[in-house]
């Protein structure tokens, strides 16, 4: 056991349950490397096993490790065997995932352009078209006259003069309900009358007139610019989305910590299966990216220990973080610790030697088969949970008591799996 730990941390979560967190892929190797070189007993044994170069070697083949060159098995595991594919793989995922997804996460909406009186208006787009708002004033009617009645036309010299359109004499008239018409229809003007037009007067019933309208001559008005209240000339534009505004966001999502557990029995075969492990998690990490979605996504690795003689066991916990809020996303990195048979059937194995070693558990290691993986969803979520409770950290308390932002999922075997996984993981994010 390497005593208090600087770089990484060691929960004793109860008498059965360690947990390990690794804040990065490099000090998860670190402490590997470190446990081997101190460990004794059964965890020396299967170090010296699992750890032997000469028998990876001896087994390479693409089936296991994902390629048959012994000398690609250990060198630079950092780098992911199939990178040369990936980006060709997750381009035909995305085809069918994240490209047509229509589930609504986004936390970073966009800003948007509008002509509805919302936002904030903006005085540099709608100057792009300012023109001048212009009224007309007849000096016959001493008066603003109603531009709907003014006509222009062209003087000899090619100016433009403007004109009241003749308007004849029109009684005071009253007017009765149309039932057909359904409103207030007037037989002199032969159409229906707005009521807004019209003069309530009570005498013992409520009825409506028309009021007398006097005749106006054609005659020329002159058009001025208008002005406000505080008497500053008038400008439109038309440039009509002139107001800014950023949509709400229908619902505030917490952070969200993607927990893959990265666990692979004998009979996955590391060149056709072993590599879609890696393609929902990183298409979902790039969905929250570009939805700005603060999340983490976790790699684990959970064994299982039983000691020969009793059916007591120990559960070894270890979470390695691909990538943390505000960080850049890393695919090779999150490829390299999810599907890279290399990493899993060489140094992962040698992980779960270290954790368990590591735990005080080094009677309970089983150097044939290194314990039995932990694939219960709802025991890696609360070892998780747990170990964020322990954490000095106040972020990482809070984000503990909110259990729905904790999503744990297994790597998936084919692209459809991938595909389905995806699906059901944005689903389950939308509705936290």
């Amino acid at each position: 056991m390497i005593q208090n730990p600087s770089y990484y941390k060691r929960e004793k979560l109860d008498t059965i349950r360690t947990a390990f967190y690794f804040e990065s892929l490099d000090s998860y190797n670190r402490f590997i490397n470190e446990v081997d070189s101190v460990a004794q007993g059964n965890a020396r044994m299967a170090f010296d096993k699992y750890g032997d170069l000469e028998r990876a070697k001896r087994r390479a083949s693409k089936e296991w490790y994902g390629t048959d060159d012994p000398e690609l098995i250990t060198k630079d595991i950092s780098v992911y065997l199939f990178n040369n594919e990936l980006d060709s793989f997750l381009q035909s995922f995305r085809n069918n995932t994240i490209n047509v997804d229509i589930v609504d996460i986004d936390q970073n909406k966009a800003i948007k352009f509008t002509e509805k009186e919302i936002g904030i208006f903006s005085f540099d787009l709608a100057s792009l078209g300012l023109i001048r708002v212009y009224e007309y004033y007849s000096p016959l009617l001493k008066k603003i006259v109603d531009g709907n009645l003014v006509r222009s036309r062209k003087s000899e010299n090619g100016d433009l003069i403007f004109y009241h359109i003749y308007q004849p004499f029109i009684p005071k008239h009253y007017l009765k309900w149309d039932e057909e018409k359904n409103g207030y229809y007037s037989n002199i003007l032969k159409r229906k009358i707005p009521v807004k037009d019209l003069v309530e007067e009570v005498t013992p019933n409520i009825e409506f007139y028309y009021p007398e309208r006097e005749e106006i001559p054609e005659h020329e008005v002159e058009r001025i610019q208008a002005k406000d209240a505080n008497g500053k000339p008038k400008f439109s534009t038309t440039f009509k989305k002139s107001f800014v505004y950023i949509p709400k966001i229908e619902k505030p999502l917490p952070r969200i910590d993607l927990i893959v557990a990265a666990n692979f029995n004998s009979g996955v075969n590391a060149e056709r299966e072993m590599i879609y492990a890696s393609m929902s998690a990183i298409t979902i990490a790039e969905k929250l990216s570009n939805s700005g979605v603060q999340y983490r996504i976790i790699a684990a690795y959970p064994v299982l220990s039983l000691k020969p003689t009793d059916r007591n066991n120990k559960e070894q916990y270890a979470f390695v973080v691909l990538k943390k809020e505000g960080e850049g996303l890393d695919k090779n990195k999150m490829a390299v610790l999810l599907s890279d048979g290399r990493y899993f059937r060489f140094q992962q194995f040698r992980g779960f030697v270290a954790t368990q070693y590591d735990a005080g558990n080094d009677d309970r290691i089983d150097v044939s088969a290194l314990g039995r993986a932990i694939l219960d969803a709802d025991k890696i979520k609360q070892a998780y949970i747990d170990l964020l409770l322990k954490s000095p950290n106040p972020e990482d308390q809070a984000s503990a008591n909110n259990p729905q932002s904790k999503i744990v999922f297994s790597g998936a075997l084919s692209k459809r799996a991938a595909e389905d996984q995806y699906k059901q993981i944005i689903d389950i994010i939308s509705k936290t």
